[in-house]
């Protein structure tokens, strides 16, 4: 089958939830910037949400994003589980523990989202609200986009992290993890003010029945929008943690992202020679 991607086409991405496994994002990233693709749209649920996040709306270049990635560890994790349960003060004298956390959320707090990097149009967050229970979805087109809300939302994983309270267009949220109800937001992508010429999703789920799950969303979305090419990449990393994982683990799921990519295009007969790196 002949991959559908077209390099001089603008490529949406759906990046898909799954905790600690959503660094595979970054590889997948890495890989579609080095072979010359225009990402012009991005989607994400949970981790997705996060990895989006900080390369379309505070615009880590991609190098910064690796870092981040390789230097994110279970104990940071769950003392920044712990530490949000605990008052400002407290939280704030003992940030420190939660290594690298703390300092990347407040660079996320100082962005509004209306204004992306790295070329990226349109930039859209998947979340759960609690209070009504169903799903919400926010982009970057919102005149009140809550972007860190959104984000940190969609990342609170239920039972791990509290959920993020906020109030948009005189509503209250209650926001959790996007994986709770949508765990691949690629549907998203044909929600105005999306509007994608072909489509890239990135599974990171560690389970087949959800991956077969989520294959089966994308054939129904293929015979809905024939006209809209969709891919899915699907990065080696069944059985891989969620959150509690060992470190040298964090280079194997970033390096597992970017073979994938290498790998769906060998697999299609396509040997496009890689571009060079505009990031630094």
């Amino acid at each position: 089958m002949t991959l559908q991607l077209d390099l001089h086409k603008p490529l949406s991405l759906a990046l898909g939830a799954g905790g600690v496994r959503g660094f595979a994002h970054i590889g997948v990233l890495e890989a579609l910037v080095e072979r010359g693709f225009t990402i012009s749209e991005i989607v994400g649920s949970s981790a997705g949400a996060i990895i989006g996040a900080f390369y379309a709306a505070v615009g880590l270049s991609l190098p910064e994003l690796r870092a981040f990635g390789l230097n994110l560890t279970s104990q940071h994790l769950l003392r920044w589980a712990l530490l949000r349960r605990l008052p400002a003060r407290v939280r704030q004298r003992y940030a420190y523990l939660a290594g690298i956390i703390p300092g990347h959320l407040e660079r996320l707090g100082q962005m509004t989202g209306r204004e992306l990097q790295h070329g990226i149009e349109r930039f859209g967050v998947v979340c759960y609200d609690i209070n009504r229970r169903e799903e919400v979805f926010f982009h970057s087109r919102q005149e009140d986009f809550p972007l860190e809300e959104a984000a940190r939302g969609s990342a609170s994983i239920p039972g791990f992290f509290p959920s993020r309270r906020c109030q948009v267009g005189g509503r209250e949220y209650r926001l959790v993890d996007g994986g709770v109800i949508n765990k691949l937001p690629v549907d998203k992508l044909f929600v105005a003010p999306f509007a994608p010429t072909q489509i890239l999703a990135v599974d990171v789920s560690n389970v087949q029945s959800i991956r077969e799950t989520n294959r089966a969303k994308i054939q129904t979305l293929q015979q809905q929008h024939p006209d809209v090419p969709i891919e899915i990449l699907t990065p080696d990393l069944l059985g891989k943690g969620t959150i509690i994982y060992r470190r040298q683990e964090l280079l194997e799921i970033v390096e597992a992202g970017k073979r994938s990519v290498g790998e769906m295009f060998e697999n299609r007969g396509e040997s496009w020679p890689l571009a060079s790196p505009n990031e630094s």
